[in-house]
């Protein structure tokens, strides 16, 4: 199935999609309902609220910085949050190196893949941390992962939790290039705040998620043994692995 049947349009969010219905390489396709990813749900309205937890959702796994948007409304009283900030703490210097890189760049894929593999390589501790909530979370209900556009930091944990369950390389990279066409509504007023050409460039190159960028990231981690692997180094118990694949993969 396509990214379009996967498509969610629930009130308040911009870059929402069900992971079902991807092939594995065994020829089976993952459960919808199981897991969703999405931009940030706290800008969910009422109705969107309705519309997810009549998806299944009834936990939320919250990828962003402590504090990243004060004042921001609470989840549905019926969902679970368990909040890891998987960059850590926010580094004004580092978001500022890395617009910089962005912006000079003649390959725009390759400066995001660098930034996603630096998470890897020094976080995988909070990355395995992320998987383990989902295969954690109760069978019968879904969950979803979600940051502030849900491209970035929900893009590198949906890609560990497809790897893992041996989802194919072209379908996950895919699903991450689906990002770029949602996130119109959700970045259109920033970039037109931009106080300058440099800025407005920055910001629309932010919204971009080609598909090389996650081909990349694949490749780096296949070359580090494969997702199960590098899971099971930060954390994951061969179990929880094992209710991942059950939640994931349709028998």
């Amino acid at each position: 199935m396509g990214t379009v049947e996967r498509s969610l349009a629930w009130d308040g969010c911009f870059n929402v999609r069900d992971l079902g219905g991807l092939e594995t390489a065994s020829g089976r396709r993952t459960r919808h309902g199981a897991v969703v990813r999405a931009d940030n749900v706290r800008r969910l309205s009422e109705a969107g609220w309705r519309d997810a937890l009549d998806h299944g959702i009834r936990r939320v796994v919250d990828l962003r910085f402590a504090g990243e948007s004060p004042g921001e409304n609470d989840v549905h009283a019926d969902v679970d949050v368990i909040s890891i900030s998987l960059f850590g703490r926010h580094d004004p210097e580092a978001a500022k190196a890395f617009d910089e890189r962005l912006l000079t760049t003649d390959d725009i894929g390759a400066v995001f893949a660098a930034g996603y593999i630096r998470t890897l390589e020094h976080a995988p501790r909070r990355v395995a941390e992320a998987v383990a909530a989902v295969a954690d979370a109760d069978e019968e209900h879904g969950v979803l992962i979600h940051c502030f556009a849900g491209k970035d930091r929900t893009g590198i944990v949906t890609a560990l939790l497809l790897d893992a369950v041996d989802v194919l390389d072209h379908e996950i990279a895919a699903d991450y290039a689906a990002s770029h066409a949602n996130l119109g509504g959700l970045f259109d007023p920033w970039v037109a705040q931009a106080r300058d050409d440099d800025e407005r460039e920055t910001r629309l190159r932010s919204a971009l998620s080609p598909a090389g960028t996650m081909e990349a990231v694949l490749a780096w981690l296949h070359n580090a043994g494969g997702a199960r692997s590098y899971l099971t180094d930060g954390g994951v118990t061969e179990e929880q692995l094992e209710r991942l694949a059950r939640r994931l993969v349709a028998g």
